[in-house]
């Protein structure tokens, strides 16, 4: 078999909801309590639901770091790779990697 004619499929990818997901999406009779992304005093990234900060799970967004690093950060989206929440820089990323298809979740 020639390595050039393997056909690769990702079956565990991880997104992170882009920021303005909810904004542009939801109608505007609900965007006042759509989940937003702020920004607290320390400079993290967080979820707010129904006035809620829910944090911003860096764990999905450690795609090229080495495991050593894995945790709960990043702090917010400006240190993620791009991939993660973009749909268009994830599928630049899936033709570097070779990457035919790819099974997201979102945690």
């Amino acid at each position: 078999m020639n390595v050039d004619d393997l056909i690769l499929v990702s079956i565990d990818d991880h997104v992170v909801e882009p920021p303005d997901m909810f904004l542009r999406h939801v109608p505007a009779r609900y965007k006042d309590e759509a989940p937003i992304v702020v920004t607290d005093d320390k400079g993290v990234d967080q979820w707010m639901y129904q006035g809620r900060p829910q944090g911003v799970s860096g764990l999905n967004a450690v795609v090229s770091w080495p495991a050593e690093e894995w945790g709960r950060d990043p702090a917010g989206f400006a240190e993620m790779r791009p991939g993660v929440y973009d749909v268009h820089e994830r599928v630049r990323d899936m033709n570097r990697n070779g990457i035919l298809a790819s099974m997201c979740q979102s945690l």
